[in-house]
């Protein structure tokens, strides 16, 4: 059952309190003669009168009101703000995640977007102030991207916070056809070409890899599908990569405990590979994957046991280490995907999960260019599909 604020709950016992009064009366008046109703009349009607002014009175003050208590504003300041914008360049970049001029080139992409438009006269802030708060939340994890810390080293508030987030990521993902795309026939010929003179395989695309983007807490619906078999709580993302480490295509959403194949089972690569390859063309994955005309597993015992399947083994690893540093980058990078800071109570909510993930594997693309600080790396740990 949904926890009831305090405002709430004492309106509904009022409530509860005014029927109760009704049923009392209406049992009394219908058990009572003329004699019984002249007492109370006499007796009772004034305190009576008075207790039901009173229930009146609080309830509708209970209603009108948004909080019971006098709210205790925290003091807050822009200067915290206003230094990040003016710190050297180390600084700013260890806050926003990437450097100066990066930063100022998301700004100008989704800078004249809608959201940013306010019908009433109230300005909003600037954008660059939204992203950073919104970067302040996806680059960090634990309690360095919750509300409180990123409205308190920012100056604003909770709401404020995720209202800034909120915006950031609808801007981002209207331009997510054009950041994370499947390559085209002309792009496909490119990377093959290059994966076979690098790597030695033949019209490979590029490489899948399942992770699992943690979640902080148990989500209250259907938590225990969440659950994983490292014995925490996560969604299950897919990942495609080309070898220049750019994602190709992100299928995320199944629960933590889902095996990689049944991932992929679902996904528009499995259901529609006509649309994304020809002739031969295929993707290297880990041996949690099912062979098919578009997956090239590693071999699993015994038949990995020979020399030859040995062998082919050890050049797929070396091949496929890309898919894990990119996904190591994207978590290093954008270290809330080590566990976010998400409460999942109702679709809603894991749909907004699902949003942030996508719009962290669009800021890795856009960010490809920009100077990667290696002290955010992340060892994925990986997951080989098993429960």
């Amino acid at each position: 059952m949904p926890r009831l604020v305090n405002r709430k709950e004492l309106v509904r016992s009022v409530d509860v309190k005014i029927l109760t009064d009704l049923v009392l009366h209406d049992v009394l008046d219908s058990s009572s003669d003329e004699e019984d109703e002249m007492l109370c009349e006499t007796d009772g009607s004034s305190s009576e009168d008075d207790e039901e002014i009173k229930i009146a009175v609080v309830r509708y003050f209970a209603t009108q009101s948004r909080y019971l208590s006098a709210r205790v504003n925290s003091p807050k300041t822009k200067e915290l703000a206003y230094l990040i914008f003016q710190s050297d360049e180390l600084t700013f970049k260890r806050n926003a995640r990437m450097t100066r001029q990066a930063f100022f080139a998301v700004v100008d992409k989704i800078g004249s977007h809608i959201v940013f438009r306010n019908k009433s006269h109230h300005e909003q802030a600037p954008v660059p102030d939204q992203l950073m708060v919104a970067l302040s939340r996806f680059g960090f994890d634990g309690s360095a991207s919750s509300l409180w810390t990123a409205g308190s080293r920012l100056g604003i508030g909770e709401g404020t916070v995720s209202l800034y987030t909120e915006r950031v990521m609808y801007a981002l993902l209207s331009l997510e056809k054009t950041v994370v795309t499947w390559p085209n026939t002309s792009e496909r010929a490119t990377i093959k070409a290059r994966i076979e003179k690098n790597q030695g395989f033949p019209h490979c695309l590029g490489y899948v890899d399942g992770s699992l983007i943690g979640l902080q807490e148990a989500p209250s619906m259907c938590g225990e599908d969440y659950y994983t078999r490292k014995g925490s709580y996560a969604i299950n993302a897919m990942i495609v990569c080309d070898d220049l480490k750019r994602i190709r295509h992100v299928f995320a959403g199944f629960p933590g405990c889902s095996h990689d194949h049944r991932v992929f089972m679902y996904s528009k690569l499995a259901l529609n590979p006509f649309k994304y390859f020809s002739g031969h063309e295929y993707l290297l994955a880990d041996s949690a994957y099912p062979v098919s005309d578009i997956i090239v597993p590693t071999f699993k015992k015994p038949l990995a046991n020979s020399h030859e399947n040995t062998a082919l083994n050890t050049a797929h690893s070396q091949a496929r280490v890309i898919v894990e540093q990119t996904i190591g980058m994207l978590k290093g990078r954008f270290q809330s995907l080590k566990a976010l800071r998400l409460r999942i109570k109702n679709k809603k909510d894991h749909e907004f999960a699902v949003y942030w993930i996508r719009t962290c594997c669009m800021l890795h693309n856009m960010l490809l260019d920009d100077e990667y600080d290696e002290e955010w790396t992340v060892e994925d740990d990986g997951d080989d599909g098993l429960i």
